[in-house]
């Protein structure tokens, strides 16, 4: 005789939360009503949405189920494919007392209502999940793909950062810890933002900085920022810093593809505790006035204290001409880091950690530029000529380490090292075979050879490579 083993509704939930598969925890819940009414909330856990069908479908499964609105944690739209709505689609969804009473709560005036209308029928989903975000009580992450002129998104934060319908009764993104911001360009009109002008520049800061308003927020990372030029009078930049200083509780930013003409001060200045802060510049953007290393290091003085990691135009994108003219401050020097007290990682490019901008030696040594809580060292952008005069900074780090540097591990240098290729140099005869691609130069070995020896004297692990292929020295 068997008997049937019946364990707890929380231990089941503990297995099935340790299926990660999605087509597992879908399979759960056809094993039984009992494990269908248990188990169906997993599949809201993580929420991925890929266009407006699935938006669509999604909403009309936590409205008809509003239990489920609670289960969802993370709302992803990063892989959002824009289309527009077939006519015949949208007259449908029109007739959708579900969608209706959702632009309902969240317009307030027929204006509106025809602006909400017209920006879900485009399919654009930062219309989409500005719908949805009023519902989801529990969302802990949220992913969003956005558009020139996000008005539908930029009504709902600013209604819930001010308490306003639709959160008069319940206070929105109360757990909201991560937020991923990506840009797209307007897929029906081409020159949006061009057109747009300052004006595109000011909407998409307002969406930015409501995140920075929300209490719970952490972690913030987004593409294509742009701060406001000195001439947009319209968005007065101290005036944002004055009333948003230090009210932020985000600990983490990072912007990808970006440009800051103020060295992202308006977001930095907002943060009491930040503790990492990455950057990678572009000038592709059309208000770019070019990288400058300085504006940064006036931004993060103030988190000197509290900043660990540090990450300054990774292998960013410099342009000879930007709008501000002919770009020649990419290669300043960011200033000496020494008295970031908190500092564990550092990745810059050599021009911006040394100031070897007009001469072959540093006017300030790399000993004096580097905090003594330093534990990985990345540098970019070093060039063959000065390979040797880096090699000897290093060398004096590396022999300084045990009374300076106590923590140091590891270093990382990234350069234009590689071989040319049989192509690069017109050469056609050499076979394919034989020819030297995928090496790093024997000169840049040669040179690297001293300091390696003295990191395997002291156990440092030290990396030399060139960025056009993953093959590295590793000492």
């Amino acid at each position: 005789m068997t008997r049937s083993l019946h364990l707890p509704n929380d231990v089941l939930l503990l297995v099935g939360e340790h299926l990660e598969s999605h087509t597992d925890r879908w399979n759960l819940i056809f094993v039984s009503r009992h494990f269908h009414d248990l188990f169906v909330s997993l599949l809201y856990r993580v929420v991925r949405l890929n266009n407006w069908r699935d938006a669509y479908s999604f909403l009309c499964a936590i409205t008809k189920r509003p239990p489920l609105t609670r289960a969802v944690r993370e709302l992803d739209l990063s892989g959002w494919q824009r289309d527009l709505i077939p006519q015949e689609d949208w007259q449908s969804l029109q007739r959708s007392t579900t969608l209706k009473d959702c632009v309902e709560v969240s317009s307030y005036s027929p204006d509106e209502t025809a602006q909400w209308n017209e920006h879900l029928a485009t399919g654009r989903g930062d219309a989409w999940i500005a719908l949805m975000l009023p519902l989801l009580t529990q969302l802990r992450q949220l992913h969003i793909v956005y558009y020139t002129h996000p008005i539908c998104l930029n009504h709902i934060m600013q209604r819930a950062i001010n308490g306003e319908r639709p959160f008069q009764s319940q206070p929105g993104f109360q757990h909201l810890r991560k937020v991923s911001l990506h840009h797209q360009e307007d897929v029906d009109h081409s020159a949006a933002q061009e057109d747009a002008g300052n004006d595109y520049h000011q909407t998409s800061s307002a969406l930015l900085l409501s995140f920075f308003r929300l209490s719970s927020m952490r972690s913030l990372v987004a593409n294509s920022v742009v701060d406001p030029t000195s001439d947009e009078s319209d968005f007065d930049v101290e005036e944002t810093e004055q009333s948003h200083s230090g009210l932020s509780s985000i600990t983490e930013i990072d912007l990808r593809h970006s440009s800051g003409n103020h060295g992202m001060e308006a977001l930095i200045s907002s943060c009491t505790d930040l503790k990492s802060f990455k950057y990678q510049h572009s000038d592709s953007h059309l208000a770019s006035h070019g990288y400058l290393p300085s504006a940064f290091y006036h931004s993060l003085t103030r988190s000197k204290r509290t900043l660990q990691t540090l990450w300054l135009d990774h292998y960013g994108d410099h342009y000879p001409f930007t709008s501000a003219g002919l770009n020649q401050t990419h290669d300043e020097w960011f200033g000496s880091l020494a008295d970031f007290s908190a500092l564990r990682e550092i990745r810059v490019r050599l021009p911006n950690l040394l100031d070897i901008r007009y001469q072959n030696e540093p006017t300030t040594p790399l000993l004096n530029c580097l905090p003594g809580s330093l534990e990985t060292l990345y540098i970019e952008g070093c060039e063959e000529r000065h390979m040797g005069m880096l090699v000897s900074q290093l060398r004096t780090v590396v022999k300084n380490r045990p009374s300076r540097f106590p923590r140091l591990r590891y270093l990382d240098v990234e350069g234009a090292f590689q071989n040319a290729s049989g192509d690069e140099l017109g050469d056609t005869s050499v076979p394919v075979s034989s020819r030297t691609d995928h090496t790093i130069k024997a000169k840049i070995m040669q040179a690297a050879e001293l300091l390696h020896e003295d990191c395997a004297s002291v156990g440092l692990e030290l990396h030399v490579h060139d960025r056009a292929f993953s093959k590295d020295l590793r000492y």
